[in-house]
């Protein structure tokens, strides 16, 4: 993804992603260093119940959640990968968690916005940038990574949407 946007000529001045087990992380921040962008900052999202990224920064070592209490099941990995950890040290990546409602929210949004339905662990990066995420402001471009659509039906978004908002 990172070698097709620098193909075009663009250069984000920041990436958003959603973050489970910190594959797409690793994947995209061996492509900003690949590219020569070894500074653009990531915002690493997820939602309350699933933080195990957020955690493990914070704590400096891999943590290991308990459970996973989130509608936006596919960021649920109780412990991210180690090289995940390991790129928080060497490049800027922020953490950021979102809750269940303003994935949800985010979600809905997107779908007026574009007509795609997408999961609510993409709602989650979508939420940082549509609730304008303090790490984002500043006004330089932003590059998200929209995935994650296989597991969402409208009557699913409809549910999620009475039990949360």
């Amino acid at each position: 993804m990172i070698d097709e946007v620098a193909s075009a000529g663009l250069r984000p001045g920041a990436v958003v992603l959603a973050v489970g087990g910190g594959g797409l992380l690793c994947g995209v921040l061996e492509g900003l260093h690949r590219v020569g962008w070894t500074r653009v900052p990531v915002l690493a999202v997820e939602t309350e119940g699933a933080a195990s990224f957020a955690r493990s920064v914070n704590a400096g070592r891999l943590v290991t959640l308990d459970r996973i209490a989130t509608v936006a099941t596919t960021l649920g990995a109780r412990t991210i990968a180690a090289e995940a950890l390991s790129w928080s040290r060497k490049h800027p990546v922020t953490p950021w968690i979102v809750s269940d409602p303003a994935a949800v929210r985010a979600c809905l949004r997107f779908a007026d916005d574009h007509r795609i339905l997408v999961e609510p662990a993409c709602g989650a990066a979508l939420s940082a940038v549509y609730d304008r995420a303090q790490p984002l402001k500043g006004g330089r471009p932003v590059l998200v990574i929209v995935c994650g659509g296989a597991g969402v039906s409208l009557a699913l978004l409809r549910q999620w949407a009475c039990q949360l908002l």
